[in-house]
């Protein structure tokens, strides 16, 4: 997997989404503590947070393991049924 420089990272997706969740609450709380603002600030934090653990993950290992446990559980369901039958 290629390492990503620091400056793309910097501008990346989750980036940004994270620096418009902290700027929602920040003006939240600047704004004498306004509730929705500061609410979606945080979902907004913590969905740029999912987001980075999400791209982190590996998905050609993750779908190729469960294509080899399938395979493998199929094999045994044939091999079953060629024995009862």
């Amino acid at each position: 997997m290629q390492k990503k420089t620091l400056l793309k990272r910097l501008f990346s997706a989750e980036t940004w989404i994270f620096c418009v969740g902290i700027a929602c609450i920040v003006y939240g709380v600047a704004n004498g503590i306004r509730v929705m603002q500061i609410f979606f600030g945080i979902c907004i934090v913590g969905g740029s947070v999912v987001l980075h653990f999400v791209r982190k993950t590996d998905w050609d290992a993750h779908w190729g393991e469960l294509d080899r446990v399938r395979k493998a559980h199929e094999q045994r369901m044939a091999d079953e049924k060629e024995k009862k039958g």
